[in-house]
């Protein structure tokens, strides 16, 4: 596949249909944007490494393979939070480009919404994930059922930091993040080895639900000042807060 994709560019290339050039103003945007963002991903790559990590290490394997299957299915909620941003984040976009107050209102109330709506749908994934978890995985994981919870509650919150960072990713300020994520990432250590102390290995998935809750919070508290919005909206005559 690399050889046959090799001769279509070369082909491609002999044809004329593809030029090669050098543009010194879109090179330097993209090391400014993407760049920062190498820092980013290594942090957010501990953050989801250290929960079994410290299980491992403290409890024992036997522990981790319980915890990995629970997390599996809390990860769904993940994997819904992702697919919704690749689709909302060309229409923000696109919406942003008109900067217009009752655009950005409406913009508001639509991730207040989703907010709640991804916070429930990680509530009702935990209290049916026992009952299915025995019947599709067996008696033997259904122990499993106790981190589905915390998992799926740290990936609604991942979804809400999906929400709010796109403001950043529009100003395209990503320095701000490697910052954030390796304060979290520092922040999940000492909170994996106490919760876990105390509350044995649940408290990795606590440690995880939390990290990501700081993880969310702080991203949006700095994407507010890079970027306005209306987030004190009112909703009739009731405020928000």
């Amino acid at each position: 596949m690399v050889a046959f994709a090799c001769i279509g560019l070369f082909l491609l290339y002999k044809g004329g249909w593809i030029k090669l050039a050098f543009n010194k103003k879109y090179i330097r945007n993209a090391l400014h944007f993407g760049v920062p963002l190498v820092p980013h991903a290594l942090g957010a790559t501990m953050m989801t490494m250290m929960d079994r990590f410290f299980i491992t290490n403290m409890v024992g394997l036997s522990a981790t393979g319980l915890y990995s299957v629970g997390y599996q299915i809390g990860m769904v909620i993940g994997l819904l939070g992702t697919s919704v941003n690749q689709a909302y984040v060309p229409w923000l976009f696109e919406k942003l480009k008109q900067d217009n107050k009752a655009i950005k209102k409406s913009i508001v109330k639509i991730t207040y919404v989703y907010f709640i709506l991804i916070t429930s749908l990680a509530i009702g994934l935990s209290l049916i994930a026992p009952w299915f978890l025995g019947f599709f995985v067996g008696e033997k994981f259904a122990g499993s059922g106790i981190y589905v919870f915390w998992i799926a509650l740290a990936y609604a919150f991942n979804s809400m930091y999906t929400m709010v960072v796109n403001y950043i990713f529009y100003v395209e300020k990503t320095y701000i993040l490697a910052g954030i994520t390796f304060s979290c990432a520092a922040l999940n250590i000492p909170l994996n080895y106490a919760l876990i102390k105390w509350n044995g290995p649940v408290g990795a998935a606590q440690a995880h639900a939390l990290t990501l809750f700081m993880f969310f919070l702080l991203t949006w508290i700095l994407s507010s000042r890079v970027y306005k919005m209306p987030w004190l909206l009112s909703w009739g005559k009731r405020n928000v807060f």
